[in-house]
């Protein structure tokens, strides 16, 4: 296909210093809370930022490797980590031994938080071409980007990570959405990812990804509440097998107000309430259920749980 004639400077140019033709916008946080904790949230233009960018470890520490992404600096940077290395060491290993393979050390923007609250960011020549690129750290985190709409972003970051309480996943979220709200990426994004490490592990890990979308951190937002959701439900049906109504009532008021109409979570609020013998709550519950999923509806009233509601009109019509 020939090049038109417009894009023969720009062509020629990156030709001429060697960098690489790339989506170069990227902005991201990566954090360790003192209960172990590690992780990181990211956006960027460019697909599937979940899959090579953020890297964590409970009790280690997280990493995030963007602009000219170099997927083994994760795994490479979290074992010297976990040997003792200290994140400005971490970063002196990646740089001086990285071998050119897409793109250099030039090409690099690397974020590294270790357990121990220490933290350390690297901007490459090229990466810090990419204006505005520039990084900002604290006790137990540290704030990177490139090709954003200022140092606003970074700033904007820093504050509502800052000032954002709970656990950890939500107080990374919260950064991003800060830091597209103070501009974000020039050129907008594409994708978005939330990884935390926990020490629990299994379950209680966080690992959610938006690998392309016109909204990506707005989408990642969406997943989250829908997560947050889910474990509160697991809450509230704890709470009322130990005979905490109170306790589970308000849990299950805050799943369905983060549900996002998702139809297993009002599945799951309509049970409960029939296990609490509130037959017109469930009701209500699974009125919103049937509208969402009119299908599993009707299979779910088969469920002999429900046999209480028999002579109620709504429900009969549900069947």
């Amino acid at each position: 296909m020939p090049v038109p004639a417009r894009s023969l400077p720009l062509l020629l140019g990156l030709l001429a210093c060697g960098c690489p033709v790339s989506a170069m916008a990227t902005w991201s946080i990566v954090a360790c809370d003192p209960d172990g904790s590690c992780g990181v949230a990211v956006a960027t233009h460019q697909l599937a930022v979940g899959a090579s960018v953020p890297a964590a470890q409970a009790r280690v520490g997280a990493l995030a490797s963007q602009f000219e992404t170099r997927p083994t600096h994760g795994p490479q940077g979290l074992a010297a980590l976990a040997r003792g290395q200290s994140p400005t060491a971490v970063l002196h290993t990646l740089v001086d031994t990285d071998d050119g393979e897409d793109g250099d050390a030039r090409d690099r923007q690397i974020g590294v938080v270790a357990a121990s609250g220490a933290s350390a960011a690297y901007t490459g020549s090229h990466a810090q071409a990419a204006d505005w690129a520039g990084a900002l750290q604290g006790e137990g985190f540290s704030v990177q980007g490139n090709g954003l709409a200022g140092p606003r972003v970074l700033e904007a970051m820093r504050a509502r990570f800052l000032a954002t309480p709970g656990a950890l996943e939500v107080r990374l979220m919260a950064a991003l959405e800060a830091g597209q709200a103070a501009g974000g990426q020039r050129i907008g994004a594409m994708s978005a990812a939330l990884l935390v490490r926990t020490p629990q592990g299994g379950w209680a890990d966080v690992d959610l990804r938006v690998d392309a979308s016109r909204d990506p951190v707005g989408d990642l937002r969406a997943l989250l509440d829908r997560r947050q959701a889910h474990q509160g439900m697991i809450r509230a049906e704890r709470l009322l097998a130990r005979g905490d109504r109170a306790g589970a009532d308000r849990a299950v008021a805050t799943a369905l107000a983060q549900s996002r109409d998702w139809d297993r979570i009002w599945r799951r609020a309509a049970r409960l309430a029939m296990q609490e013998g509130e037959r017109a709550l469930a009701v209500e519950r699974l009125s919103v259920f049937q509208q969402l999923n009119p299908v599993w509806a009707r299979e779910e009233l088969r469920d002999p749980l429900y046999a209480a509601l028999a002579d109620e009109p709504r429900v009969a019509a549900w069947r």
